[in-house]
């Protein structure tokens, strides 16, 4: 299998890098892609988070840093660590990491070395020995990054209960099969370099059995995060995507925290429709459906959208207490299903 290979592979590169010079610069390796203007403008605090950067002073000198986004309304319990993709610039997932922390959880981009994770993926653990209020961590990453976030799992499972892997697949030596885990894998149905059939299906043997793949219909690996690959229009053997870069964000930002908010303290589900009707239920995969395909294809949409999960966690605090707000929930949903059964017809 291509996974296998590509293990193989990075093992070999990996041990002749560190023989031939153990020395070797960053001026020696490939320049890392550079951070889009919209990156560089979400380095900020806004009014729903706050930003800072952090020196760890034990780090070498030229990536003695992480990014922190930390939500402003409420004092978060969940943490989430980001480890960048391979050559890529930590503050190329700063839109994604401000919009995560924007719905209650701290959220870390961490710099490598020659950014390359894998080259100081025990890097998490400075993070988590700082924020002594925060009670359950996260790790995870993009292509290179989700690898060595799994390295780091495999060997801290201790340390964080869940895995986020955005494009990316571990190998069968840094499997985490047989760790206590929570684990989802979120991948573009036209990623180029982390594919369906090669890399994304055969990676589930490395997981634990309850891990959980959520598809992007449309989405590629360059669009993961909000990095120039110019004058290309595309990562190397990436594949064009089918929908925008703001829409494969959104989704990103959605499934991920989703996922986290089965960490918060009260365990309430992702959202208020999940409350109401399951998360296997047809309602909730329709409405997901008209969510992915019909509303994040508009502007407008996409800000109802918005509005929608700025308000969830609010109203997902009263359902299990209130049922008369839930069942009057439930009604006003049934009314419209019609509605969205014929726009995605």
């Amino acid at each position: 299998m291509r996974v296998q290979k590509h293990s193989a592979y990075f093992a070999v590169l990996l041990s002749i890098f560190f023989f031939l010079n153990a020395n070797l610069t960053a001026q020696e390796l490939p320049e890392p892609y550079p951070p889009m203007p919209e990156a560089i403008e979400a380095l900020a605090s806004d009014q729903n988070v706050n930003f800072q950067k952090i020196e760890i002073a034990g780090w070498k000198e030229d990536s003695n840093f992480y990014y922190a986004f930390e939500p402003k309304r409420e004092e978060p319990t969940v943490g989430f660590i980001i480890y960048p993709g391979g050559l890529v610039d930590p503050a190329s997932y700063a839109p994604m990491a401000r919009s995560i922390a924007a719905k209650g959880f701290l959220t870390v981009i961490v710099k490598m070395p020659s950014d390359l994770a894998i080259f100081a993926f025990d890097r998490a653990t400075a993070v988590i020995d700082y924020y002594d209020a925060i009670k359950t961590w996260v790790i995870g990453g993009h292509s290179l990054g989700g690898v060595s976030s799994c390295a780091y799992a495999q060997n801290n499972s201790e340390k964080v209960d869940g895995v986020v892997m955005w494009a990316s697949y571990p190998s069968g030596a840094y499997s985490i099969h047989d760790k206590d885990l929570r684990v989802i894998s979120i991948y573009g149905t036209n990623d180029g370099l982390a594919t369906i059939e090669e890399d994304i299906e055969p990676s589930k043997e490395h997981y634990p059995p309850d891990a959980r793949f959520e598809p992007i219909e449309g989405g590629n690996h360059t669009q993961f995060g909000w990095y120039d690959t110019s004058p290309d229009p595309l990562q190397p053997g990436d594949s064009p995507a089918d929908i925008t870069r703001e829409e494969q964000q959104t989704q990103i930002v959605q499934i991920t925290a989703g996922f986290l908010n089965q960490f918060t303290e009260t365990a309430f589900p992702s959202c208020p429709i999940v409350a109401i009707y399951g998360d296997d239920s047809e309602e909730v995969k329709l409405l997901r459906y008209f969510r992915d395909n019909v509303l994040n294809r508009t502007i407008q949409g996409q800000e109802l959208i918005e509005l929608y999960y700025e308000w969830n966690s609010l109203i997902i605090r009263f359902i299990p207490a209130d049922e008369g707000l839930k069942k009057d929930l439930k009604e006003m949903i049934d009314g419209f299903l019609p509605l969205v059964r014929k726009a995605v017809e």
